[in-house]
């Protein structure tokens, strides 16, 4: 897998291609103008910029490109992850969930789905 380093700005424009799939630049625009007040000029530069990293592709359709997104999102997630757990934890993942737990409010519910989640993953190393 290849290492992924987003900005939040390009991880912002991903959201948008993984929940619209094939999307102009105005249209990639459009959704993320709901949330805060981007230039279109900006979101045409993060897409050509996620373009040059080929984390997105385009199709030609007349005079617009239409982009969607090149990675998963689960492959996005795997390798950011990766990076954050090898530079800030020394590769440990006890340590980063030691810190997900001691630093953020996590409820009861959560650390049951947790546990199971451990369990479910410890059963499929042992069968």
């Amino acid at each position: 897998m290849k290492n992924i380093k987003l900005s939040q700005s390009q991880l912002d424009v991903m959201k948008v291609l993984w929940q619209q799939g094939k999307s102009s630049v105005s249209q990639v625009h459009e959704c993320l103008n709901q949330q805060k007040p981007l230039a279109l000029t900006t979101v045409a530069t993060v897409l050509k910029r996620l373009h040059a990293k080929n984390i997105v592709a385009f199709e030609k359709q007349g005079r617009v490109h239409m982009y969607f997104a090149a990675v998963t999102k689960d492959a996005v997630q795997s390798s950011m992850l990766g990076n954050l757990l090898t530079n800030l934890f020394n590769g440990k993942p006890e340590a980063l969930v030691h810190h997900l737990v001691d630093q953020e409010h996590v409820s009861n519910e959560d650390i049951q789905k947790i546990k199971a989640l451990l369990d479910d993953e410890q059963e499929r190393d042992n069968g």
